[in-house]
């Protein structure tokens, strides 16, 4: 599906938690920044996600990646997750947390 409907359950999901709790706890959300699939879930659009929960009131982003495929290519060295949460740090001017 689109970037918007695959976005939509989610920012439902946190739009409804960040109105139930109060204004001065901070709420963060994790996201798979890649699933390290051509084609697949990428950096881009994991930005763009992180902007929308932004605007949502999210206050952080946990950064991961991968997922279940056996597709999945991914370079398992120490901070290889870190680039990821360093360009949404820079896209969205949120803070981040990187996996690993």
């Amino acid at each position: 599906g689109s970037l918007e409907n695959r976005m939509r359950l989610p920012l439902r999901i946190f739009r409804e938690l960040r109105d139930r709790l109060p204004e001065r706890l901070p709420i963060g959300v994790r996201i798979s920044a890649s699933d390290w699939i051509e084609d697949g879930w990428n950096l881009e659009e994991s930005t763009l996600f992180a902007s929308a929960l932004k605007d949502a009131g999210a206050a952080y982003i946990h950064v991961s990646s991968g997922g279940l495929s056996p597709l999945q290519k991914i370079p398992l060295e120490s901070g290889y997750q870190v680039p990821f949460a360093e360009a949404i740090r820079k896209a969205t001017g949120m803070p981040t947390i990187a996996v690993g």
